[in-house]
């Protein structure tokens, strides 16, 4: 069989039994702890290479150089959140996808992290629309 048609393993996901690898995130096996004093295992330091540039790309200065904690930040777990699929890989319960954007999206789940995500404040109150204290006031007048 000619090398150029092999297929490429994912190392991006990938099981064995020492730790998980989910969309390139690294996390102990046994606890799917991102830091695990039982194993003892700490990989946000490996995983945050992987979202670094992206999130440089996304955040504003300010944003990056206060917010983003790197190596600091609070840990990801995936207890109870995997499971080996098809071909022995690892991947979400909930959709049994090996390499599940939806459950594992580090990038996105750090960038809102740190952005909050927040989206522009609206007002309750649509125009035209009479608050029930209001109509008390007319019935006064």
């Amino acid at each position: 069989m000619d090398s150029q048609f092999a297929q490429e393993e994912d190392m991006d996901n990938t099981v064995d039994s020492y730790s998980v690898t989910l969309n390139g995130f690294i996390f102990c096996t046994r606890h799917g702890l991102e830091v695990c004093d039982k194993c003892p295992t700490d990989n946000r330091g490996a995983n945050n290479m992987i979202v670094e540039d992206s999130l440089h790309d996304r955040l504003s200065e300010e944003e990056y150089s206060t917010k983003w904690k790197g190596d600091d930040r609070d840990p990801f777990t995936v207890t109870h959140q995997w499971t080996r699929v098809s071909g022995g890989k690892p991947g979400c319960i909930q959709h049994k996808t090996v390499g599940c954007k939806e459950c594992f999206d580090w990038g996105e789940k750090l960038y809102h992290g740190i952005h909050g995500g927040r989206k522009p404040r609206q007002s309750r109150h649509r125009k035209g629309k009479h608050h029930n204290g209001d109509h008390a006031d007319e019935a006064l007048h």
